[in-house]
């Protein structure tokens, strides 16, 4: 295809166009020598081996086979994510507490988030009274959630965490009293549609 990833002395560069362009990712990445490069098929993800065994995974690539010209001048774009797996992260240990040793330990990275995780482009800043949200239903068109996201244009990433919407926190409870999800169950298993909107007041116009 013309998606193509090359490792050089500075770093990740990508193309969607067969080579014509070439764009630097870094996503918080250094300037640093990417020495060796591997596909993970099933997930979609990139895994980079860097100078000095340096290690990073560039998680669900899949929007970048979307990312065309014609794609980047539509209003706003929803481009095609993975497969999400539901799961309770209950008993991690929080990073930074595994894997200690002798010599003081292990560096750990966080984990990724839990949950769907959405690619999307804004062509143009929304304005004015209305925001962007990113609305959630069921295969019977019911809504299940609905995110707030940034009204900044640009291409950007938000997670869902497979919960209902968080329920109201009783009268004089404590912030932080509800624990994760807001006290919202996990949606069961099955098909969900994402919908980019415009909301002024309670009125969502989809994008």
């Amino acid at each position: 295809g013309d998606l193509l990833f090359a490792g050089t002395e500075f770093g990740l560069f990508v193309t969607v166009d067969g080579g014509k362009n070439w764009v630097q990712l870094k996503g918080g990445m250094p300037s640093i020598q990417v020495r060796d490069l591997t596909v993970q098929r099933r997930e979609n993800d990139l895994v980079m081996a860097t100078f000095g065994r340096g290690f990073y995974v560039l998680d669900d690539y899949s929007a970048l086979r979307e990312l065309t010209p014609q794609a980047l001048a539509e209003e706003a774009r929803l481009f095609p994510l993975r497969d999400a797996y539901s799961y309770s992260p209950t008993g991690l240990a929080p990073a930074g507490t595994a894997g200690l040793g002798p010599l003081g330990g292990n560096w750990i990275a966080p984990n990724p988030p839990t949950g769907a995780v959405f690619t999307y482009n804004v062509k143009q800043p929304v304005t004015g009274d209305a925001k962007l949200v990113l609305t959630i239903t069921d295969d019977a068109g019911r809504q299940v959630r609905q995110i707030s996201l940034e009204n900044a244009a640009g291409l950007k990433r938000v997670a869902w965490d497979l919960r209902g919407t968080p329920a109201a926190p009783a009268a004089g409870a404590a912030q932080g009293q509800r624990g994760a999800g807001g006290g919202a169950a996990l949606a069961p298993a099955g098909r969900y549609t994402a919908t980019l909107g415009k909301m002024v007041g309670d009125k969502v116009t989809p994008i």
